[in-house]
C-alpha cells in the first residue's frame, strides 16, 4: 500500500520553516564525525564490494561510472536474528509528503518521504529499506527534527539486502517538477508510474555527507541556500520555457539580472545536474529549436565526474546528452490548458 499527497496542493503551502541546526542524522549512527578510516567504515554501509566508499552519495561505485543518490547509512543495532533495529528519525522539521509500505513497488523497498521549507528552498528527505513504519506516520502530519519514523531494515524490490549490509539509504533532494504524472503519461506512454511525483526519476539529491560535515563545521553560520548557490558550475543552459514550475517554486535561486523579463532563463547546474542557480536574460534573437540549448561548460568537472553523463562530446564541440535533453525537457515542463 502506499499513500501520497499532491506537492501542489498540498505540501507547498504547508512545508514547515526548518529549525536550526537545519538537519540531524536520521539514524543513532555518529560515526560520520569521528573523521577516521575506521569511522568511516563504521558510518557507511559497502555495496557487495566491500568497499565503504561505495555507500557515499555521488560517482562512488563501479570504478567511478555510476552514481549514488544519496548516502547508505550503516546500522548499530541488531536482535538475536542478526537483523537491524536502529531507529529512523526525520532529519529536520517537516511534513510527512509520501509512505510507500509495498516493498515490491521500488527499489528503495518500504520507505517515506518528508518535506521542509529551508531559507525559502522546498527540500525533501527520503528514507528508504525500511523493516517497519511507525503507525503515526500518516499524510500531512507535521513532525520535528528527531521524531521517530520507523525502524531499519532490508526491504527492497530487488536482490536481498544481506544483515552485514543492513543500512538506511538516505537522501536530501529537490523534486523536479510538480506535473510529474502529466509528463510521465505524455513521455512514456504504456510504462507504470507506481509513485506518481514522488517517483525517484522526480528527485535530484545534494550530497548529505558534505552537508552534514559543513554544518558541523559552521555551526548557525550554515546556510542551505549558500551551500547551493556557490556549488561549482558543471554546465549551463539557456532556456526559452518561460516561467515553468522550478521557477516559481524556488525563486530564492535568482540571481540579479538587468531584464525582468521573464521568458528566458540562464540555469547554471552542478556536477550531478542539479539546477543551482538562475538569472533572467534577454530572448535570443533565435529560440533554441528544443526551448533550451547548452551554452558553456567546465571541462575540469566534466573530466572529473565521470557517472554524470550530461554532457558528451569534445572541447569546442559538447552538446547535451540524450539523457540530459529529457531531464531539461522535465525539468522546463508546463502544464497545456
Amino acid at each position: 500500500m502506499k499513500h501520497a499527497v499532491s506537492i501542489a496542493t498540498l505540501i507547498l503551502p504547508l512545508l514547515l520553516q526548518a529549525a536550526d541546526p537545519v538537519f540531524v542524522l536520521p539514524t543513532p549512527n555518529r560515526s560520520l564525525f569521528d573523521h577516521t578510516e575506521e569511522g568511516n567504515q563504521s558510518f557507511f554501509a559497502p555495496t557487495t564490494s566491500g568497499i565503504w566508499q561505495s555507500g557515499r552519495y555521488g560517482c562512488t561505485r563501479t570504478s567511478g561510472w555510476q552514481f549514488h543518490e544519496g548516502i547508505d547509512i550503516l546500522h548499530t543495532q541488531r536482535d538475536r536474528r542478526g537483523e537491524p533495529t536502529d531507529p529512523i528519525y526525520a532529519a529536520a522539521d517537516g511534513i510527512i509528503c509520501y509512505v510507500n509500505d509495498n516493498s515490491g513497488l521500488s527499489n528503495y523497498g518500504r520507505y517515506l518521504i518528508l518535506g521542509h521549507k529551508i531559507e525559502g528552498i522546498e527540500i525533501y528527505t527520503l528514507y528508504a529499506h525500511l523493516n517497519q513504519i511507525e503507525p503515526g506516520v500518516v499524510l500531512g502530519r507535521k513532525v520535528l527534527a528527531g521524531a521517530t519514523l520507523g525502524r531499519m531494515g532490508r526491504s527492497s524490490n530487488a536482490a536481498g539486502i544481506a544483515k552485514y549490509r543492513a543500512h538506511l539509504h538516505f537522501e536530501i533532494a529537490m523534486v523536479i517538477n510538480e506535473h510529474f504524472d502529466h509528463w510521465f503519461a505524455q513521455r512514456k506512454p504504456g510504462q507504470t508510474n507506481d509513485h506518481g511525483p514522488w517517483n525517484g526519476r522526480n528527485l535530484i539529491g545534494l550530497d548529505p555527507e558534505d552537508i552534514y560535515k559543513e554544518q558541523s563545521k559552521l555551526g548557525s553560520q550554515f546556510s542551505l541556500l549558500k551551500y547551493i548557490q556557490e556549488q561549482e558550475t558543471y554546465f549551463t543552459v539557456l532556456t526559452t520555457a518561460g516561467d515553468f514550475p522550478w521557477i516559481k517554486r524556488d525563486s530564492a535561486l535568482m540571481q540579479p539580472s538587468d531584464t525582468n523579463t521573464d521568458q528566458a532563463y540562464e540555469i547554471s547546474f552542478n556536477a550531478y545536474g542539479l539546477p543551482t542557480r538562475y538569472r533572467c536574460v534577454e530572448l535570443p534573437a533565435e529560440s533554441p529549436s528544443q526551448g533550451w540549448k547548452l551554452i558553456q561548460v567546465n571541462e575540469a568537472i566534466h573530466k572529473a565526474y565521470k557517472c554524470s553523463k550530461k554532457i558528451t562530446g569534445k572541447p569546442g564541440a559538447y552538446r547535451l546528452t540524450e539523457t540530459a535533453n529529457e531531464w531539461l525537457d522535465l525539468l522546463t515542463y508546463r502544464m497545456t490548458p
